[in-house]
């Protein structure tokens, strides 16, 4: 009895032992070509493997690298995970390169997971060719009958170099933008008319009117009140309280 109970606690040690050294390798392997553990959406099916990692970016005057969010809206380089273990050495040629337009989405396992999703959208708010409306990739964070997204401008190519660095040092600030239902278009948060977009849900709109949220006044002439209520609580923050409510109660 005490020999089988031996064997047994033995060979679950091995077990641990052989696991925990596979997971290592496998780690080592994926910081040395530089990849982290993703998935992607392709005609309605999730295939797991790994993505060759983005989001930073090396400055022009030193090796330092900062975050560089708007690079997660680009295409991506992606290798299934049947692939991605049975190879040794894994090169650029045994990625596969997608765009927006080639598939519905991904999922990037950075320090934590990041869903995004193939969206057309068009930046309104500075002249330029963001105006156009383009397919991307877009951070998903929210769903419901009104889904949540982050967009990330695309600093200028051109410019001061040091300006440009400081720019990035400083951090990309994302703008929140909406889409209601499946169908609809994605315009930013700030935008979003709550009488007219959310009527569907009156407690919602009613709550608005009388301030629930937080108060504001979109007239030339406001009170003292609703201008110190505005600095305090933003524009945004108020529709993103009604969008947060409307997907809870009205379903």
């Amino acid at each position: 009895m005490k020999k089988l109970l031996y064997c047994t606690m033995l060979s679950a040690l091995l077990s641990v032992h052989v696991q925990l050294n596979a997971q290592q390798s496998l780690e080592e392997k994926m910081e040395k070509e530089y990849v982290v553990k993703g998935s992607i959406i392709k005609g309605g099916k999730e295939i797991e493997g790994y993505i060759m990692k983005t989001g930073t970016e090396t400055l022009m005057t030193s090796t330092e690298t900062v975050p560089a969010p708007w690079e997660f809206q680009n295409d991506i380089r992606f290798i299934e995970k049947s692939a991605f273990d049975a190879l040794a050495k894994v090169k650029l040629k045994d990625f596969d390169k997608y765009g927006a337009d080639e598939i519905e989405g991904y999922k990037y396992q950075g320090d934590s997971l990041m869903t995004f999703e193939s969206v057309k959208y068009a930046d309104m708010s500075a002249v330029g060719t963001g105006m156009i409306a383009k397919k991307m990739f877009m951070q998903k964070f929210s769903e419901g009958k009104i889904s949540l997204y982050l967009h990330y401008a695309q600093p200028a190519a051109m410019g001061e170099v040091s300006s440009m660095e400081q720019t990035m040092r400083e951090g990309a600030v994302g703008s929140l933008v909406y889409k209601v239902g499946k169908e609809g278009k994605l315009k930013l948060v700030t935008n979003l008319n709550v009488k007219k977009e959310l009527a569907d849900c009156p407690k919602v709109v009613e709550r608005f009117e009388k301030g629930g949220y937080g108060m504001e006044s979109d007239k030339e002439e406001a009170s003292g009140l609703a201008k110190l209520a505005d600095q305090t609580l933003s524009r945004d923050a108020i529709r993103l309280a009604a969008i947060f409510e409307y997907n809870t109660i009205c379903k």
